[in-house]
């Protein structure tokens, strides 16, 4: 009897260690794959923190990718620990990765018993659903970008990083047409744009678009342009706003580009959009009537390594602006 118990007790206790063992398996051997399906380029990070109520530290990661094929969602982002939602933004997907401490501090998280990765800090693993299946792949060489303050929040709520995201999902048709309106929290005067070509080892051509902006107030964050079907992110200049917008083919040519199938509106070639946030609210303002500047080359490269002709390319042509 005495051996029949001990039988049974040496069943049961094999049987616990193979269920633990599986259990154990099935959180940590989840397959990193390699993938035709899309191409992902250069992965950036950037972490963050904000003034408001201690509500802490994260990081925003930035993940571009291209070429993917329609059965496959891309979905969740790994990376120093942290797991988050990528939500698509035109053709990049943003992820907002919150510190568990709300000290302001970006040592490495500490590993969840959930989390089912060992992975360096310049790693990350993508999850993604392709034909109903969830595979991971991973990647390397995340590169760091400098850090942001938010001052009214996180991103999470105050979503000054998503830019002008009209997109929520996946899918050929889940995309929505944004509304161009009317603003009253600041005027625009003259837009003026300055089309441009770039030597060195055919730098390629493009257009600058410098929009004044006056009146604006404070809760009010300008951020980008859209122009004869490309889109520009707008930097602040003493109170006037540049963008400067690089056509894709490399060429010595000012045709129009192509309008490409995320590029939300439909306009004439002297009318723009700017999108600006109001209360953490992306919305979009139109402008028509823009005044086209003389031309410029750029000998030493196009001008987002040129900057100082940039700000100074139409400074003396202002005076009609103000």
């Amino acid at each position: 009897m005495k051996r029949l118990g001990k039988a049974v007790y040496a069943i049961v206790l094999i049987i616990l260690i193979s269920l633990n063992f599986q259990c154990a398996s099935s959180k940590t051997n989840l397959a990193l794959t390699t993938t035709k399906s899309f191409e992902v380029k250069t992965i950036s990070f950037q972490e963050w923190y904000t003034g408001v109520n201690g509500e802490g530290t994260g990081t925003n990661v930035f993940v571009p990718i291209v070429n993917k094929a329609d059965n496959v969602t891309i979905d969740s982002i790994y990376f120093r620990n942290r797991k988050g939602q990528l939500v698509r933004n035109y053709g990049r997907y943003t992820a907002v990765l919150k510190n568990n401490s709300p000290n302001y501090t970006f040592e490495k998280s500490d590993k969840r018993d959930d989390y089912p990765f060992t992975l360096t800090n310049n790693e990350c693993a993508i999850r993604y659903v392709k034909n109903g299946e969830t595979k991971y792949l991973k990647i390397t060489d995340v590169i760091k970008k400098e850090g942001v303050f938010y001052e009214i929040g996180p991103p999470l709520t105050y979503q000054r990083r998503r830019e002008a995201m009209i997109i929520s999902g996946e899918g050929p048709d889940l995309k929505s047409i944004p509304t161009l309106q009317q603003s009253t929290s600041f005027k625009v005067k003259t837009i003026a744009f300055q089309e441009w070509y770039a030597g060195i080892k055919v730098g390629g051509t493009g257009i600058n678009v410098f929009v004044p902006v006056v009146n604006k107030e404070d809760h009010i964050k300008i951020d980008s342009v859209y122009f004869r079907n490309l889109k520009g992110k707008l930097v602040s200049n003493h109170g006037r706003y540049t963008a400067t917008l690089k056509n894709k083919s490399p060429y010595y040519t000012f045709k129009i580009a192509e309008k490409d199938d995320d590029f939300p509106f439909t306009l004439s070639n002297n009318e723009c959009a700017i999108s600006f946030i109001e209360n953490g609210k992306v919305k979009y303002l139109k402008v028509t009537d823009l005044s086209e500047k003389q031309g410029t080359y750029y000998e030493n490269g196009p001008p987002s390594i040129y900057e100082n002709t940039l700000s100074t390319a139409v400074a003396s042509n202002d005076s009609d602006e103000e």
